[in-house]
């Protein structure tokens, strides 16, 4: 098919000669994965793994395995999120709270670089996305905290989250490139609302969890009008029935003035399409200009400035970017290369 990805895979039977647990815990740090443990005899551990990287540095692997117990932290991993599907199975999460039961379709979730223990009793299958910082929206990272948890897929949409996923983790091996470009808006935008759905139920009715809930719907609210080259704070204020004076007070203690929000978000949005191959027919100022922006020339200064090279370097970087992964071996090496 046209624009087929092609998956890193891996399996233990296919190394008949070596050590199931130790090249496992090879295969482990090659997907940045903390250490795992065999919870059966080693002579009849077995496991397999298939990953993808999307253009946006979105990392998606399946595992299917023997029972472990997955713990530790990674600590050369970049800033972002962590996300754990059992598609198959049932697990246990231990967080700060309490051990929590993970039943199939339920999202493990937390911080990466964060100590975490996942223990599989049974023969496993097992979504692992890792979301690095530049592909998550600025909403998630603050003013929020975001701890090691565990979303149901009981209602609402943790529900479509779950879902979303467990499709994902069984069609990893078919996804086009296009395709997994859709993939890396909507986990983003999935995740900042289950997630942010979560977190603010535990926080209750404080003034601190109203402050938080009304600053993600002015971001909701952003998102929806970039277009507009007019945008400014009255009228996302009005729209969200408070004051100017409110409206920057908040953007101001979540780190950056309303002003400051605008434009990068606008960035990212121009920043994401110059890299997707859905857009190659738009040129550069198109796509600025499809974002709010009215000047191309100021456009182009304001980008390199934020990202150090130009709109048509990063295009042009990244269209060769995909090209490379698109001629990548699929399939993993031997052991021996797993060494760092």
């Amino acid at each position: 098919m046209e624009g087929q990805m092609q998956a890193w895979k891996f399996n233990l039977a296919q190394q008949p000669d070596q050590d199931p647990a130790t090249l496992w815990q090879e295969v482990m740090a090659r997907l940045f994965l903390p250490a795992a443990r065999p919870l059966e005899p080693q002579t009849g551990f077995f496991g397999s793994a298939t990953r993808l990287v999307s253009p946006l540095g979105i990392e998606l692997t399946r595992l299917t395995s023997a029972p472990q117990q997955i713990a530790g932290r990674y600590v050369r991993q970049s800033d972002g999120i962590w996300l754990a599907q059992i598609l198959d199975g049932h697990g246990t999460l231990a967080t700060s709270m309490g051990d929590i039961a993970l039943r199939t379709g339920d999202v493990a979730f937390g911080p990466v670089a964060t100590h975490t223990v996942l223990t599989l009793p049974v023969e496993f299958s097992l979504l692992y996305v890792r979301l690095p910082r530049l592909a998550l929206h600025p909403r998630l990272l603050g003013p929020m905290p975001v701890r090691v948890g565990m979303l149901t897929n009981t209602q609402g949409i943790q529900q479509v989250f779950s879902d979303t996923l467990c499709s994902l983790g069984r069609a990893l091996d078919h996804l086009t490139l296009p395709q997994l470009r859709a993939v890396e808006l909507v986990l983003s935008e999935l995740l900042i609302s289950s997630v942010l759905s979560d977190e603010a139920s535990s926080l209750g009715s404080s003034a601190s969890s109203r402050r938080i809930a009304l600053f993600h719907r002015l971001c909701q609210t952003v998102e929806a009008e970039l277009a507009d080259p007019d945008l400014n704070v009255q009228k996302i204020a009005k729209l969200q029935g408070i004051s100017s004076r409110t409206l920057q007070k908040l953007f101001s203690m979540a780190g950056r003035s309303f002003s400051q929000y605008i434009r990068m978000r606008r960035l990212e949005r121009c920043r994401g399409d110059l890299a997707s191959p859905l857009y190659t027919h738009l040129s550069i100022s198109e796509i600025c200009f499809r974002w709010g922006f009215n000047d191309a020339a100021h456009f182009s200064r304001t980008f390199r400035q934020s990202y150090d090279m130009t709109p048509r370097e990063w295009r042009n970087a990244n269209h060769a970017a995909v090209d490379d992964k698109l001629n990548a071996h699929p399939v993993m090496p031997a052991a021996v290369s797993l060494a760092r």
